[in-house]
Protein backbone atom coordinates (compact mmCIF):
# COMPACT_ATOMS: atom_id res chain seq x y z
CA UNK A 1 0.00 0.00 0.00
CA UNK A 2 1.39 3.38 -1.04
CA UNK A 3 1.71 6.02 1.68
CA UNK A 4 3.37 9.40 2.13
CA UNK A 5 6.55 9.74 4.19
CA UNK A 6 8.68 12.70 5.25
CA UNK A 7 12.29 13.12 4.09
CA UNK A 8 14.69 15.41 5.97
CA UNK A 9 17.26 17.06 3.68
CA UNK A 10 20.57 18.86 4.03
CA UNK A 11 20.25 22.65 4.44
CA UNK A 12 18.96 24.28 1.23
CA UNK A 13 19.11 20.99 -0.69
CA UNK A 14 15.36 20.36 -1.02
CA UNK A 15 15.33 20.82 -4.80
CA UNK A 16 18.48 18.72 -5.31
CA UNK A 17 17.01 15.93 -3.17
CA UNK A 18 13.71 16.14 -5.02
CA UNK A 19 15.40 15.82 -8.44
CA UNK A 20 17.61 12.89 -7.40
CA UNK A 21 14.69 11.03 -5.79
CA UNK A 22 12.60 11.51 -8.94
CA UNK A 23 15.48 10.17 -11.05
CA UNK A 24 15.32 7.02 -8.89
CA UNK A 25 11.62 6.66 -9.72
CA UNK A 26 10.10 7.93 -6.48
CA UNK A 27 6.98 10.11 -6.45
CA UNK A 28 8.08 13.27 -4.62
CA UNK A 29 6.15 16.32 -3.43
CA UNK A 30 7.91 19.56 -2.52
CA UNK A 31 5.38 22.28 -1.62
CA UNK A 32 6.73 25.77 -2.32
CA UNK A 33 5.63 29.38 -1.97
CA UNK A 34 6.68 32.72 -3.42
CA UNK A 35 8.90 34.62 -1.00
CA UNK A 36 10.00 38.25 -1.21
CA UNK A 37 13.74 38.57 -0.69
CA UNK A 38 15.39 41.92 0.02
CA UNK A 39 19.13 42.26 -0.31
CA UNK A 40 21.42 45.17 -1.12
CA UNK A 41 18.60 47.50 -2.16
CA UNK A 42 17.22 44.83 -4.45
CA UNK A 43 13.81 43.23 -3.99
CA UNK A 44 12.99 40.01 -5.80
CA UNK A 45 10.51 37.17 -5.55
CA UNK A 46 11.97 33.68 -5.22
CA UNK A 47 10.47 30.23 -4.80
CA UNK A 48 11.09 28.74 -1.36
CA UNK A 49 10.15 25.43 0.23
CA UNK A 50 7.07 25.70 2.43
CA UNK A 51 8.81 23.45 4.97
CA UNK A 52 12.54 24.17 4.87
CA UNK A 53 14.61 20.95 4.86
CA UNK A 54 11.54 18.71 4.39
CA UNK A 55 9.88 17.06 1.41
CA UNK A 56 7.42 14.21 0.96
CA UNK A 57 7.84 10.91 -0.85
CA UNK A 58 5.10 8.44 -1.78
CA UNK A 59 6.05 4.78 -1.67
CA UNK A 60 5.11 1.26 -0.68
CA UNK A 61 7.64 0.23 1.98
CA UNK A 62 6.92 -3.46 1.36
CA UNK A 63 7.85 -3.22 -2.35
CA UNK A 64 9.96 -0.10 -2.95
CA UNK A 65 13.67 0.06 -2.14
CA UNK A 66 13.11 2.89 0.33
CA UNK A 67 16.47 2.50 2.12
CA UNK A 68 18.17 4.01 -0.92
CA UNK A 69 16.49 7.32 0.00
CA UNK A 70 18.95 7.79 2.89
CA UNK A 71 21.87 7.55 0.45
CA UNK A 72 20.44 10.03 -2.05
CA UNK A 73 22.38 13.23 -2.72
CA UNK A 74 20.97 16.07 -0.59
CA UNK A 75 19.02 13.77 1.76
CA UNK A 76 19.89 13.45 5.44
CA UNK A 77 17.37 10.69 6.19
CA UNK A 78 13.78 9.55 5.92
CA UNK A 79 11.89 10.15 9.19
CA UNK A 80 11.74 6.72 10.86
CA UNK A 81 11.03 4.97 14.12
CA UNK A 82 12.39 1.53 15.00
CA UNK A 83 14.14 1.39 11.58
CA UNK A 84 10.84 1.81 9.74
CA UNK A 85 9.61 5.00 8.00
CA UNK A 86 6.67 6.71 9.69
CA UNK A 87 3.73 7.42 7.33
CA UNK A 88 1.82 10.68 7.47
CA UNK A 89 -1.93 11.04 6.80
CA UNK A 90 -2.84 11.28 3.11
CA UNK A 91 -5.03 14.29 4.01
CA UNK A 92 -1.95 16.42 4.77
CA UNK A 93 -0.74 16.12 1.18
CA UNK A 94 -4.25 16.35 -0.28
CA UNK A 95 -4.95 19.61 1.57
CA UNK A 96 -1.61 21.15 0.54
CA UNK A 97 -2.15 20.21 -3.10
CA UNK A 98 -5.73 21.52 -3.01
CA UNK A 99 -4.45 24.89 -1.77
CA UNK A 100 -1.96 25.23 -4.66
CA UNK A 101 -2.39 27.89 -7.32
CA UNK A 102 -2.16 27.15 -11.06
CA UNK A 103 1.58 27.82 -10.78
CA UNK A 104 1.88 24.93 -8.31
CA UNK A 105 2.60 27.24 -5.37
CA UNK A 106 0.96 27.25 -1.95
CA UNK A 107 -0.12 30.79 -1.02
CA UNK A 108 0.76 31.58 2.59
CA UNK A 109 -2.62 33.24 3.01
CA UNK A 110 -4.28 29.83 2.52
CA UNK A 111 -2.41 28.43 5.51
CA UNK A 112 -2.90 31.38 7.80
CA UNK A 113 -4.93 31.04 10.97
CA UNK A 114 -6.28 34.53 10.32
CA UNK A 115 -7.98 36.27 7.40
CA UNK A 116 -7.27 39.85 6.33
CA UNK A 117 -9.34 42.17 8.50
CA UNK A 118 -9.63 39.78 11.47
CA UNK A 119 -9.36 41.38 14.89
CA UNK A 120 -6.48 39.89 16.90
CA UNK A 121 -5.12 40.51 20.36
CA UNK A 122 -1.41 40.78 21.02
CA UNK A 123 -0.40 38.41 23.83
CA UNK A 124 3.32 39.18 24.19
CA UNK A 125 5.91 41.81 23.42
CA UNK A 126 5.89 45.59 23.53
CA UNK A 127 2.25 45.84 22.38
CA UNK A 128 0.92 43.19 24.78
CA UNK A 129 -2.76 43.77 25.60
CA UNK A 130 -3.49 45.80 22.45
CA UNK A 131 -5.96 44.81 19.77
CA UNK A 132 -4.95 45.04 16.11
CA UNK A 133 -6.24 44.12 12.65
CA UNK A 134 -4.58 41.25 10.77
CA UNK A 135 -3.11 42.30 7.42
CA UNK A 136 -1.08 39.33 6.15
CA UNK A 137 1.43 36.60 6.94
CA UNK A 138 5.05 37.47 6.50
CA UNK A 139 7.54 34.84 5.41
CA UNK A 140 9.47 34.13 8.61
CA UNK A 141 6.74 33.04 11.02
CA UNK A 142 5.69 36.66 11.43
CA UNK A 143 2.44 38.54 10.85
CA UNK A 144 1.77 42.09 9.71
CA UNK A 145 -0.86 43.95 11.72
CA UNK A 146 -2.51 47.36 11.70
CA UNK A 147 -2.44 48.78 15.21
CA UNK A 148 -4.38 51.90 16.12
CA UNK A 149 -1.74 53.67 18.18
CA UNK A 150 -2.09 57.29 19.30
CA UNK A 151 -5.01 57.83 16.93
CA UNK A 152 -3.20 56.50 13.83
CA UNK A 153 -3.18 53.13 12.12
CA UNK A 154 0.40 51.92 12.28
CA UNK A 155 1.68 48.84 10.47
CA UNK A 156 3.67 46.54 12.76
CA UNK A 157 5.24 43.11 12.32
CA UNK A 158 5.32 40.63 15.21
CA UNK A 159 5.89 36.93 15.72
CA UNK A 160 2.89 34.81 14.75
CA UNK A 161 3.08 33.28 18.23
CA UNK A 162 2.42 36.67 19.85
CA UNK A 163 -1.16 37.00 18.55
CA UNK A 164 -4.49 35.26 19.15
CA UNK A 165 -7.80 35.69 17.39
CA UNK A 166 -10.29 37.85 19.34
Amino acid sequence: MREWFVVYTHPQKELTSCQHLQEQGFLVYLPRFKKTRRHARKVEEVLSPLFPRYLFVNLDITKDLWRSINGTRGVSYIISQDSKPIPIPESVITELQAAETQEGLVPLEQLSLFQKGDSVSIQEGVFKGHTAVFEKMSDKDRVELLLNFLGRDTKITVSRHFVDKD
